[in-house]
């Protein structure tokens, strides 16, 4: 964190208790009093808050002049429930050596934390916040309270989602995972299949003092085993296309099953579309990358 952040925090922090918050809070509505009282007891208590991040907002807390404008400013996430802007600078969004890259900041509108609130600044209806104060509190308790343990089924909340990974996190532990720890079936964008905010089940798969390792995919069972008495060759399924790549068209099952397609004769590339429902024909099985192989015969109507 850059010394202007910390020297405003510490004035803030100051100035907090010598306002009178009985007169200032006096004209508040219902709603607005419960909105400072649970960030209110966050500061004096360390107590844990949860919200939604509603974007991203570059500040400059005082900078000492023009110059040092660009040198002090720092991109925050932003929280509001309400009325009561919270700001979690970036420097205080992950452990050092655990950092992101910038692009997984800028992506986490939606996303749900929980933070700790280290500052107020109550004219100016703002607050700043750190994460992993929360983390620091959500990883011991991971140890001492919930005990987790290799094998378990775990709920994780998604933090933000590109085109070929996503972040997620729980007990205070984060992780990047690729769309191959993420389902047995072909995701293509995972874009179009996660978002931030939504909960997903993942298995733990290793323990350590460094941290934990976890498998989404491995939460569920792999939709291909048994496939061959599911889907035998030569009968008709229909299913829904995923993505287009070198000329192979993949299709998810209904059972999640993936089926790496080509078209029957009579049908060229631009009559489908990705999120097309079709009907496909069972060819073979490929087990080293656990898909069907598959003949799109036509397109399911309306």
């Amino acid at each position: 964190m850059n010394q202007n952040m910390r020297n405003w925090m510490a004035q803030a922090h100051e100035s907090f208790f010598s306002l009178d918050l009985k007169q200032m809070d006096k004209d508040l509505t219902p709603r607005e009093k419960e909105e400072w009282n649970l960030i209110y007891a966050s500061m004096r208590s360390n107590s844990i808050m949860h919200g939604e991040v509603i974007g991203t907002e570059t500040v400059m807390p005082n900078p000492t002049d023009e110059s040092d404008a660009a040198a002090s400013s720092i991109l925050c996430l932003v929280v509001m429930a309400y009325r009561v802007k919270i700001l979690i600078p970036e420097t205080m969004v992950w452990f050092e050596g655990e950092g992101r890259e910038r692009f997984v900041l800028n992506n986490m509108g939606g996303a749900h934390l929980e933070f700790i609130v280290t500052a107020i600044d109550r004219p100016g209806w703002c607050a700043v916040a750190s994460r992993t104060l929360a983390m620091e509190r959500q990883r011991w308790a991971a140890a001492q309270v919930s005990r987790l343990t290799v094998g378990m089924i775990i709920d994780c909340s998604v933090l933000a989602v590109g085109p070929t990974i996503l972040t997620l996190t729980a007990y205070g532990y984060d992780w990047t995972l690729p769309a191959r720890a993420l389902s047995y079936s072909f995701l293509g964008d995972l874009r179009k299949s996660y978002q931030p905010g939504q909960v997903l089940q993942a298995r733990v798969m290793s323990l350590s003092d460094s941290g934990i390792a976890v498998s989404v995919k491995d939460a569920a069972p792999n939709p291909y085993e048994g496939a061959e008495y599911r889907h035998p060759v030569g009968s008709i399924r229909i299913g829904t296309i995923i993505s287009k790549y070198k000329g192979s068209i993949f299709v998810r099952l209904t059972d999640d099953c993936t089926a790496v397609c080509h078209y029957a004769q009579q049908f060229s590339d631009d009559q489908f579309q990705t999120d097309d429902i079709v009907k496909v024909q069972i060819q073979s099985y490929l087990d080293k990358a656990q898909w069907l192989r598959g003949k799109i015969t036509g397109k399911m109507s309306g």
